[in-house]
């Protein structure tokens, strides 16, 4: 009845689908309890395994395209290096662990053999991609090499992350909760391309722990030496799949540590100076950061941004995007002329592909969702006036979070991406903030009593 299909070294064998709905069932019997004990102290939990199956079966729908409509890709390569690691650590334990903990050097590459399998070089010897080998690959041990139902355990893993960003968003406002989840746990690209294996899915996952951490270390003050463990793990874990990630969360993040300091000013002129003067103070920490892990940031880093967008330039005169690139106009590789592309760069990196543009279903869904997110965000314009948008800013630092994190990072991709496909992929780190930005920008009740109602629930979470 099924056919064993093979793309390089990655199979899907009827075993796999045969398992699928028993590792389903043992999920959902664990999420089921975990909701029936949460829901009664935090009604939040209604959405915990609607969300948790959408994402798990954006996985599934992930591995089915991938596997028989685009033939496999870097998400599968990611697999045959997990293998290869699962294999070694079946036969040599010990030279599993130099490989996990100490680092890829040739010296390690070579305690692999042709029983285990060779993970593929341009992947172990980048420090990002082999990253993620390096955390997916455990959860081997629990599938028997079964590509399917590591993607469905990634996900179920990954999925904290993304829950824990859905409550703290709630927390501050609990009357947008629905449209948090909209936005955090059931938007369609999310929950498609956070959902495979890919760098994606974990480091957006490990941003929601960054965000909760911070919330309950800084904000709440609550288990605080657990928290502050946590925040510098999913830190880590980002600095070193994806550096320039933590680049663009620094302003808003010492925005919101500081929050319950600046919210003891009094004086509404002094809170509006703190404002300029952090993002001073951001951007030097920024720039040295960025100098200090250049090796971390890849495109990113200050000696290769010209380069870049030298490539980027160079990659739209190319034919192997099938006219799936689109073009900003010319980059001056100088501060001024980078600068001066801002406005087309942050359109293209937060709403294009416009529908029009779209060359096939993927882009075409992608422009629907994106002729939406334009819709919604000129809405949010129109009912927010230019004062109340400052006050706003000085007031809710989750609300100045969100913005400087989401335009940061879509103004970096729109100037740094040249193809559509790329650039849809690369939209989730930012999306889900620009979009819960928004929908508080379009809030004009005060929630002030409900806030602390749900900060309250939060703690007996815990």
């Amino acid at each position: 009845m099924f056919e064993t299909q093979y793309f390089g070294d990655i199979y899907i064998q009827p075993w796999e689908l045969i398992s699928l709905p028993f590792y389903l069932l043992f999920i959902y019997l664990i999420s089921n309890a975990i909701q029936k004990r949460k829901i009664g102290r935090n009604p939040l939990y209604k959405f915990y395994i609607w969300g948790l199956f959408l994402k798990i079966a954006g996985g599934i729908g992930f591995v089915l395209i991938y596997m028989f409509y685009w033939h496999g890709a870097d998400t599968t390569a990611y697999f045959e290096c997990c293998m290869a690691m699962n294999n070694l650590f079946l036969s040599d334990p010990g030279s599993w662990f130099q490989n996990e903990f100490v680092g890829a050097s040739w010296e390690h590459f070579y305690l692999f053999n042709t029983h285990t399998g060779f993970p593929l070089e341009y992947m172990y010897f980048d420090r990002q991609t082999y990253m993620v080998v390096r955390l997916v690959s455990p959860l081997l041990l629990f599938t028997f090499n079964s590509y399917l139902l590591t993607t469905v355990l990634l996900d179920w893993v990954a999925y904290a992350g993304i829950w824990k960003l859905f409550l703290v968003f709630s927390a501050h406002y609990p009357k947008r909760s629905n449209m948090f989840a909209l936005a955090i746990l059931f938007f369609p690209s999310v929950v498609f391309w956070g959902s495979g294996i890919l760098k994606d899915t974990i480091t957006l996952s490990c941003t929601g722990w960054i965000l909760y951490s911070i919330y309950m270390a800084f904000i709440l003050k609550r288990k605080r030496l657990m928290y502050i463990v946590v925040l510098f793990t999913a830190l880590g874990t980002v600095l070193f799949i994806k550096s320039y990630i933590v680049v663009a969360l620094f302003p808003g993040l010492l925005m919101w540590s500081l929050s319950s300091s600046i919210d003891r000013i009094h004086n509404t002129l002094v809170k509006a100076l703190i404002i300029p003067i952090i993002l001073v103070v951001s951007l030097g920490g920024g720039m040295y950061f960025i100098s200090l892990f250049g090796d971390y940031m890849g495109k990113f880093a200050l000696d290769k941004i010209t380069t870049t967008l030298v490539v980027t330039q160079s990659d739209l005169k190319s034919d192997y995007y099938h006219g799936h690139s689109f073009d900003i106009g010319a980059i001056d590789p100088t501060p001024l002329g980078v600068l001066k592309k801002f406005p087309a760069a942050f359109i293209a990196g937060m709403f294009r592909p416009f529908i029009w543009e779209s060359g096939n279903a993927v882009m075409l869904l992608s422009g629907l969702e994106n002729t939406l997110i334009l819709v919604l965000t000129l809405i949010a314009i129109v009912r927010t006036n230019i004062v109340s948008f400052f006050k706003k800013l000085i007031r809710e630092p989750i609300l100045f979070f969100s913005l400087s994190f989401a335009i940061f990072f879509a103004f970096s991709v729109g100037l740094s991406t040249a193809n559509f496909g790329a650039l849809i992929r690369f939209k989730i780190a930012y999306l889900p903030f620009f979009l819960c930005a928004i929908f508080i920008l379009m809030k004009r009740d005060d929630e002030e009593a409900e806030r602390k109602l749900a900060a309250i629930n939060l703690n007996r979470d815990q």
